[in-house]
């Protein structure tokens, strides 16, 4: 919470004004937060008394004591109930035109696989999914396995499967299904791996284990998605990707990053303030990945970005990676490929805009519609306030 405001209206009745600033001089002088206050002299001492004046930056909050009569009350309290209703009939247009721009940029990306927490309505299954996680489920390889092109995976992870695939136990890797079907998918380019669980750890010896059982993965696999939340990648565990998957040219490892390899050192040093557990794993695997044109790092809540760079990843790295690769995100979910062109981006911003306009499923309001339209006739933010 930045602000907050309680109001207090006393419930006294006063038959003039002189009666109810007479009141208010009173409650201002008994306040200990108008405490050393000179009031002027004479007439001039009149409300509105607001502490803020005395300039106590010691103070968490602020008293401001006026009079006034009822009838400007209500029409206060009024204007203020508009004012919150177009800051969130606001919100929710941002938030609608953000949806309608999603689906473009998905539909522009050619059918690419889209996973989304906030988008789900535009989401693009891979080829083959599977979820351990789902009650009763069998694992049974797809007759066509050879020539499925992208899969999604989510790992069990409970008391008695805990992580030991993705720790990479090779007596439990061997045998899993997820080996059993990254062998046979000898056509695979996208793999997007998930935990059913919390915290699990992908370690570099289930890297090691994927290449030396399924080595076509060295050379097919494009697009690596291990994001967090549930699944977390030891720093020596981006090494492991670069040695193995050469060719990839895109790699997803939002909000993996971890707390725990931090080891405090001196805040004086260098060491401190230039070097973060994560830095140099992260840039020597970009190094060996020549055909990468995306990674993406989540960490998109500012308050999850302050800890990525307190503790695992440097302000130094992230800059060293964007030097190594076009596109470098950090959104709080995953995105779809950017637009061609500014141009591009525009025309789809006219159309998502009309999408609204149109309101097809019937689901947006009158009042959205009205922002929509006035947003396509080329209002500011100030116009649509007035205009409301």
């Amino acid at each position: 919470m930045i602000c907050r405001t309680d109001v207090d209206i006393s419930s006294e009745k006063y038959s003039n004004y002189n009666e109810a600033v007479k009141k208010a001089r009173e409650i201002r002088n008994n306040s200990e937060w108008f405490t050393d206050y000179e009031p002027p002299a004479g007439d001039d001492d009149l409300p509105p008394f607001n502490s803020r004046n005395l300039r106590n930056y010691d103070n968490d909050e602020e008293i401001l004591i006026r009079v006034m009569k009822q009838s400007e009350i209500d029409k206060e309290r009024a204007d203020d109930h508009e004012y919150l209703e177009l800051a969130r009939e606001k919100a929710r247009f941002d938030a609608t035109l953000k949806s309608e721009l999603i689906k473009i940029q998905v539909r522009d990306s050619g059918g690419k696989v889209f996973y989304s927490r906030m988008y789900p309505d535009s989401q693009i299954p891979a080829e083959f999914e599977f979820d351990e996680s789902k009650d009763n489920s069998k694992f049974v390889l797809p007759a066509n396995v050879n020539e499925i092109k992208s899969v999604m995976y989510k790992v069990r992870d409970d008391k008695d499967h805990r992580d030991k695939v993705l720790r990479g136990d090779k007596s439990v890797l061997f045998d899993s299904d997820l080996m059993k079907l990254l062998m046979a998918c000898t056509s695979l380019e996208e793999l997007y791996l998930q935990s059913s669980g919390f915290q699990t750890y992908l370690d570099k010896e289930f890297i090691e284990g994927v290449v030396t059982k399924a080595p076509h993965l060295k050379n097919t696999l494009k697009v690596l998605s291990v994001r967090g939340p549930g699944l977390e990648l030891p720093p020596w565990t981006f090494k492991a990707i670069g040695k193995s998957f050469n060719n990839l040219t895109r790699l997803d490892v939002s909000d993996v990053f971890s707390t725990e390899y931090w080891n405090d050192p001196d805040p004086f040093s260098d060491e401190y303030r230039n070097k973060m557990p994560y830095d140099e794993p992260l840039i020597e695997c970009l190094r060996n990945l020549p055909n990468l044109r995306r990674l993406d790092l989540g960490n998109g809540d500012p308050e999850m970005r302050r800890y990525l760079y307190d503790y695992s990843l440097s302000h130094n790295a992230v800059r060293d990676a964007k030097d190594l690769v076009d596109n470098v995100t950090m959104d709080r979910d995953n995105m779809p490929e950017p637009f061609s062109s500014h141009a591009r981006e525009e025309e789809a911003r006219e159309e998502a805009l009309n999408m609204i306009i149109k309101n097809a499923s019937g689901k947006y309001s009158e009042a959205l519609i009205k922002l929509a339209r006035n947003k396509l006739n080329g209002a500011s933010d100030d116009d649509m306030d007035s205009d409301y």
